[in-house]
């Protein structure tokens, strides 16, 4: 404590380092001691005896907070509680996220997550992730820095416990005004994050409540636009609620007269955006309001919506609005509430795909098309959906194998696989199932090879790898068809003489592209077989749109734009294993995006009519605190900003998007380190251009940016990262360790610890740092994998292996540490500790047998510096381990079970940093 109090007293004399962002790994406790010392010494008049008491759960100790008590005030009503308000800490205002974002009319969808001590909130289209003690947010899957950690504290006098947040930070994250007032120490939070704009008007902040829908009890998804109370009346989405849902009206819309259709049975009903009068079976009938187009501006989306009561009762259905629940509630007539078998749902229920906006995506404007591109339709194909076929014939004794060809047999359509898996006797019953990106087919009566065979990405095959197996329990050949996208579809089929199994696998296709222009500015249309998955990066009014997986329907096309006014070049390319479209716009002009089912388009229009959402102030930042100092191109997101850790190399990599390489020509990278030994600018293969630092040691990063410069600080990684391990993927190179069923253990190994692995091990350095031991196919000395742990100043290492014996009936799962290597860490962590929970975890979550742990003098293990443990996950000799550890879903399962293990070791057993 003495020591604390020192540097509280030697802050402003500190230089440095020591203002620098360490402060991110200060204590919670400390914290609020600071804030309690600072509020003594800012001479407020509040006494010690009239002050807030309070319960610090970090330094677990009661405290009496005598600085200012803070309320809030949410458009002029006051929605903090007076016996648990806001507290000061570092002069920023720390709120509970439950009692102003979650339960007052923000109403922020927040969840705490009690083991790992993160708050989620989420709202206008934005997610937070907070993190108590730490000064690290995380916003849309982008980490920021924050002034101050949130803090967990209880309200003695009101027994209550609060986790408490930044409060501007997460109001104005939100999209809310902010305003602090000293005079009376109160936090105005103003406004409505929810932009929209009706009828392409003016925009506006929409603070009416928002409205939830359901037909016959079934709560509908409305997405990106909720219903809105516009004078008193609900308006709902026209296609979701009436044609999408369980109404399953036929719906149309027609962009040159603006008229939106609805059918229901005989029911038929016109009405047009800004009209009152309506036409039902052929009568006009006046509206209390008209339907509107209305944009939500945050998300870039326009939707269709018209008078949820009016709409609902002359298609055939009761409307009743809860005013409890907030939610408009349609249900059947009970007239015409009884079954009707038969009906075809084509005949009365809408395309789920078709656009919400109609026969054309361009947002209620009559528009010129300049350029149209269509698809060869006979070259497309778009599948039966059969997924199932019968058994025909006579049962035999006999069972058949089946083989795997391994090659694409169709090579006459653009969007189709084909793969043929040939039998020794007629196939009889085959069934299917597509989960979690595995296509599993079983075929009963069958025998085949255990195997697995890999394609390689070179292929440009949406397969990753095919299994084959047998599964004794219920006598069938199992095959798993392991692809690289959800975004396809499958059929089964088989030949005349029932020999051969056919696979076809539809990956999705631009069906068309359309360049116009229309009285708001030019747009640009793709459509596809199913909605398409695009990537876009704008580098410098260049556009690229990556379709990955996604055939070039129109084909390679290379245009210049006549008659547009803002497209000079439009260009569709067919790339290896996507699609790519790019796109030249001239200056001044700027896009947003609008999704509809199956169309993608992009609103091209000038600059500063597109809503742009701001970005995170960082605040002031110290620049003599970073060694590293790169210029950031003025049109350069943070979004398009990323990193990648060469620390095998001792190099590490700051990207943006796009080949801004002529630029750092002009505009150099500053260094200040005599660590940093090389720094290289190119155009790697991604386009993104990559500044490469090369130093004389391994060394952690991070960064923050403002406007004018991205602020790199390195140092040793024990001072970057709070939780570092070291995982190790077993065997590599010439060493295979164990074989069997055509499979060596080290792929086993590699794939589920690094190739799976790093999905999660690489997603927030704010919880894990994660060194390997190897990121390629190579054996690395036993004494230097354990040496590597003490290289780069880790808390952990874990080695992942898997187990073999002379007994096929040996099975299950155990965890080996050594004896010599199991003495307490400062956090109380031991060897054996760690071991044991593993293999509970993993032994529970794979459903292997639970042989618990062991000792052994693993060199990896017994010669480490830090708790270390040897994984034997499954034995590759026994076939119901085999089944299980080859089996893709269940890697997955692995290798999120070992980040979630360590994440809650880590949760139990703190660093301290």
């Amino acid at each position: 404590m003495e020591l604390f109090m020192q540097k509280i007293m030697n802050t402003n004399a500190v230089k440095g380092k020591v203002l620098r962002d360490r402060l991110l790994l200060f204590k919670l406790g400390c914290t609020v001691i600071v804030a309690l010392l600072l509020a003594c010494l800012s001479g407020t008049a509040v006494s010690a005896a009239s002050g807030l008491k309070i319960y610090d759960y970090q330094s677990k100790k009661n405290l009496t907070y005598t600085g200012k008590q803070v309320k809030v005030m949410l458009n002029g009503e006051q929605i903090s509680k007076d016996e648990t308000p806001g507290i000061i800490i570092d002069g920023i205002a720390l709120l509970s996220y439950k009692d102003i974002f979650a339960n007052s009319p923000i109403k922020a969808k927040c969840v705490y997550d009690k083991p790992k001590g993160t708050v989620t909130i989420k709202g206008s289209g934005t997610t937070i992730v907070l993190t108590i003690n730490s000064k690290t947010a995380v916003v849309n899957g982008k980490k920021v820095s924050i002034p101050v950690a949130p803090v967990k504290i209880k309200y003695r006098f009101a027994d209550v416990a609060k986790i408490l947040v930044p409060s501007r930070f997460v109001a104005e994250t939100l999209g809310y005004k902010y305003t602090w007032n000293s005079s009376n120490n109160t936090a105005a939070i103003e406004g409505n994050p929810f932009m929209l704009s009706i009828n392409d008007g003016k925009e506006f902040a929409y603070t009416e409540s928002i409205a939830d829908v359901s037909v016959d009890g079934k709560k509908i998804s409305l997405g990106n636009m909720p219903g809105l109370i516009i004078d008193n009346i609900t308006m709902l989405r026209a296609k979701r609620v009436f044609a999408d849902s369980a109404v399953k009206a036929k719906y149309s819309f027609n962009t040159k007269d603006q008229t939106i259709t609805l059918t229901k049975d005989e029911n038929v009903l016109k009405m047009t955006i800004g009209k009152k009068t309506a036409i039902l079976n052929g009568k006009s009938v006046e509206m209390d309001i008209a339907p509107m187009i209305v944009t939500n501006l945050n998300v870039k989306s326009s939707f269709v919506m018209v008078p949820g009561n009016f709409t609902a009762s002359a298609l055939g259905y009761d409307y009743f609005w809860n005013q409890s629940k907030r939610t408009s509630e349609i249900t059947t007539h009970k007239e015409d509430s009884s079954d009707e078998t038969g009906k075809d749902d084509s005949e009365t229920g809408g395309d789920p795909t078709a656009p919400e906006l109609g026969d054309d995506s361009v947002i209620n404007e009559n528009g010129t098309v300049l350029r149209q591109w269509l698809s060869n339709e006979s070259l497309l194909g778009k599948g039966s959906n059969v997924h199932e076929i019968a058994g025909k014939g006579n049962a035999t004794d006999d069972a058949g194998t089946i083989s795997v060809n391994l090659s694409n047999i169709n090579q006459q359509m653009l969007n189709v696989e084909t793969y043929q898996f040939p039998a020794t006797m007629p196939y009889g019953e085959v069934t299917s199932s597509f989960k979690n990106k595995v296509i599993t087919i079983r075929v009963p009566g069958m025998n085949c090879v255990t195997q697995t065979n890999y394609f390689n990405e070179t292929t440009n095959s949406v397969i990753e790898h095919v299994t084959t197996k047998y599964d004794s329990t219920n006598t069938s050949a199992v095959i798993e068809i392991a692809v690289r996208s959800e975004n396809i579809t499958y059929d089964v089929s088989l030949s005349a003489d029932r020999m051969n199994l056919y696979i076809n696998l539809y990956k999705n296709s631009i069906t068309s592209a359309t360049v116009g222009t229309n009285a708001k500015g030019d747009y640009i249309t793709l459509t596809g077989i199913r909605p398409l998955e695009v990537m876009i990066t704008n580098q410098g009014g260049y556009l690229t749109l990556d379709l990955p997986y996604t055939a070039n329907g129109v084909g390679d096309q290379y245009a210049s734009i006549s008659g547009s006014k803002y497209v000079n070049q439009f260009f569709t390319v067919n790339s290896n294993d996507k699609t790519q479209v790019f796109i030249e716009l001239k200056n001044g002009a700027d896009y947003y995006i609008i999704e509809n089912g199956n169309w993608y388009t992009l609103s091209i229009q000038p600059k500063g009519t597109v809503v742009e959402p701001e970005e995170e102030n960082p605040g002031d930042i110290n620049k003599d605190n970073y060694e590293i100092r790169i210029p950031r191109p003025a049109n350069v997101r943070s979004n398009m900003i990323s990193d990648e850790d060469y620390y095998y190399k001792k190099q590490f990599a700051i990207k943006l998007s796009g080949d801004y390489t002529s630029y750092f020509n002009t505009n150099p990278v500053v260094v200040n380190s005599s660590v940093i030994r090389d720094v290289t600018v190119k155009l790697n293969a991604d386009n993104q251009t990559e500044i490469c630092f090369t130093t004389t040691k391994l060394q952690g990063y991070e960064y923050v940016m403002d406007d004018s410069y991205i602020y790199v600080n390195i140092d040793i990684p024990k001072n970057i990262y709070k939780n570092i391990v070291v995982l190790d993927p077993g065997h590599g190179g010439g060493a295979n360790g164990a074989q069997y069923f055509n499979t060596k253990e080290k792929n086993l190994n590699f794939k589920m610890l690094y190739t799976i692995g790093r999905k999660y091990f690489d997603s927030d350095t704010s919880k894990i740092k994660a060194y390997y031991t190897r990121v390629t196919d190579k054996d690395v000395d036993l004494y230097d994998r354990a040496a590597f742990a003490k290289e780069v100043g880790a808390d952990l290492f874990v080695s992942l292996h898997m187990n073999a014996s002379t007994s096929k009936s040996a099975n299950g799962t155990e965890v080996y540490y050594s004896s010599s290597n199991n003495d307490k860490n400062r956090a109380g962590l031991s060897s054996s500790r760690l071991a044991t929970l593993l293999v509970n975890n993993l032994s529970t979550v794979l459903g292997t047998s639970k042989r618990g742990t062991n000792t052994a003098k693993f060199v990896v293990v017994h010669r480490n510096t830090v708790p270390a443990v040897l994984i034997e996950l499954g034995f590759m000799s026994n076939q119901n381990d085999f089944n299980k550890i080859s089996n893709a879903s269940y890697q997955e399962t692995v290798a999120k079970t070992i980040y979630e293990t360590l994440c809650d070791v880590f949760d139990q057993y703190p660093t301290g940093r």
